[in-house]
């Protein structure tokens, strides 16, 4: 197994990320080396990185610069730059536990069908948390299903792209690295989604999706994603992509679209009109608009007239 890491201006706070990789539990040598796709960063990250890899950490490491901005590009780079039939893809903000690569590997040696892996990931707090941020830690990657090993069966279900397990046969099967509906993160863009259609495209073509408890890792959250301002967007990024998952899915036809459109205009206009929690009505705002918004897009593609221009765009608010 590769450990992948697609970073984009993290500065000092990826030494973290790649301190706990380096003291990862190599399975007995199975996880090979770290390969660091450099995202066009322009902070001095690169230096950064590469300073570190001249400590000689345990694991082997190479930086590699990527300059199409974005995650699926990061991690097509990565897939064009490796051989190894096991990926093990990690955030640059994502603090590994010892034994998080040992268990991923199991699960895919006795899961011949797995195509990707996750366990759960815990938030840590740099600072705070405040308490917007607290409310929706879930939306900052705060996910656990549970104490019991399972595949993930549901037809959105989903193991989060923050820390997860590749099956490079799998991946390459979906025609995710060379097109996909959903978009992802670049810079400062918000955007979500794509590691559900992974799965999504996975689940459809056969494959199967794990999550193993003991595979833990801990997402760092910084005091810049705990404002009101930020858990909005994130919201309204969250909720706009919901509608197309359940598309990609199979789980929507004309009718259905027309009816969630209809219903997501009403409940973005009642709040509007009704709640006037401060902090809560913005980050409520932003949830209605994000869903109208995806269900709007939906609609027009099965053939629905959104009688809105412009109302499904898949851009940030």
């Amino acid at each position: 197994m590769v450990i992948g890491v697609c970073t984009y201006n993290r500065g000092e706070r990826i030494l973290r990320t790649l301190r706990t990789i380096a003291e990862m539990d190599r399975a007995g040598g199975r996880v090979t080396r770290c390969v660091v796709i450099d995202n066009r960063s322009s902070d001095g990250t690169d230096r950064i990185i590469d300073d570190f890899i001249a400590t000689g950490p345990a694991i082997p490491m190479v930086r590699i610069r990527e300059e199409r901005p974005g995650k699926p590009e990061a991690l097509r780079r990565l897939f064009q730059e490796t051989d190894e039939p096991l990926l093990g893809v990690i955030d640059d903000d994502c603090l590994c536990d010892p034994g998080w690569a040992r268990h991923i590997l199991r699960v895919f040696d006795e899961r011949p069908r797995a195509a990707l892996v996750g366990g759960p990931v815990s938030v840590v707090w740099e600072t705070g948390p405040t308490r917007i941020a607290d409310i929706y830690r879930k939306s900052l990657v705060d996910r656990s299903l549970g104490d019991r090993e399972h595949m993930l069966t549901g037809p959105t279900d989903f193991v989060v792209g923050a820390a997860q397990g590749m099956r490079r046969e799998a991946v390459l099967q979906t025609g995710f690295l060379e097109a996909r509906e959903m978009d992802c993160r670049r810079g400062a863009t918000l955007e979500a989604g794509d590691d559900v259609e992974l799965c999504i495209r996975s689940r459809q073509l056969g494959w199967e999706i794990w999550y193993t408890p003991s595979a833990r890792m801990g997402h760092l959250i910084p005091e810049s994603r705990q404002s009101v301002a930020y858990i909005a967007r994130l919201r309204e990024s969250i909720c706009r992509a919901e509608p197309w998952l359940q598309w990609i899915a199979g789980l929507v036809d004309a009718e259905r679209a027309k009816r969630e459109l209809s219903r997501a205009r009403a409940l973005r206009l009642k709040t509007q009109l009704f709640d006037w929690r401060p902090g809560r009505r913005r980050v409520r705002l932003a949830e209605r608009l994000g869903r109208e918004r995806g269900w709007a897009g939906v609609a027009e593609r099965v053939g629905v007239n959104p009688r809105r221009p412009g109302a499904g765009d898949r851009t940030g608010a």
